[in-house]
């Protein structure tokens, strides 16, 4: 098989991928059911072949531009995060528990939110990804960016962590296959979010062009945690 041929098969299966993803996404709405405003949901492997096209593309021009903001706690993003992923927090900045060992609780503003993503000067029709730890944070996220004219945005309905997922019976899916399932570990297998059981990369360097701005300090004293 020569080199042209392989790449009309890998280029193929990506389509394929993209279209199968695309379809099982749940165009109809969120995996929390909550009212949705935002363009689509699309799942962490959509998230991932989209990345691609945006980031290794050897001709800028053929590049797709897209978007992705880590709604997550500092700490959270720390703990790990999707290549080339903003750091927005929404609603909480910091110590989404409200810990107080973890230090003072902060809360994001609606419209301090959207701001900050005012300021990466994104055209209004561009690909907006949003990602939390589940897919709930984004969602609220998402529909605050679509009320102020963004026009694609996309919910990552399985987020960065994930959940355990059920059989039509009603029963927790073992999705590692480990004879176990465990969905109390935030790094367990059988959660199905980007990280987990999807075992997509996970950039941990700090990019501080990529941080949020009014918090930076935080990025380089709070504890990771995913």
């Amino acid at each position: 098989m020569n080199m042209k041929t392989r790449m009309r098969i890998s280029g193929f299966a990506v389509f394929a991928l993209f279209s199968a993803t695309a379809l099982a996404d749940g165009l109809d709405g969120n995996r929390y059911g909550q009212d949705r405003q935002y363009h689509s949901e699309i799942s962490a492997a959509q998230t991932y072949i989209a990345l691609q096209h945006y980031l290794w593309p050897y001709d800028p021009a053929q590049r797709q531009p897209m978007t992705i903001i880590d709604v997550r706690t500092i700490e959270e993003y720390i703990g790990g995060h999707p290549p080339a992923a903003y750091s927005i927090p929404y609603p909480h900045v910091f110590n989404r528990g409200k810990d107080p060992n973890k230090g003072e609780y902060i809360a994001q503003p609606n419209a301090e939110f959207v701001k900050a993503v005012d300021a990466l000067g994104l055209p209004k029709d561009s690909l907006i990804v949003t990602v939390c730890r589940t897919g709930s944070r984004s969602i609220g996220a998402s529909n605050l960016l679509a009320a102020a004219g963004y026009t694609n945005v996309r919910n990552m309905w399985d987020g960065f962590v994930g959940l355990t997922r059920k059989n039509t019976l009603g029963e927790e899916l073992d999705l590692n296959n480990d004879g176990k399932v465990d969905g109390k570990d935030p790094y367990s297998g059988d959660l199905d979010g980007w990280a987990n059981f999807q075992g997509l990369p996970i950039e941990m360097r700090l990019d501080n062009q990529r941080l949020f701005a009014p918090y930076a300090s935080l990025y380089h004293t709070a504890k990771g945690e995913r």
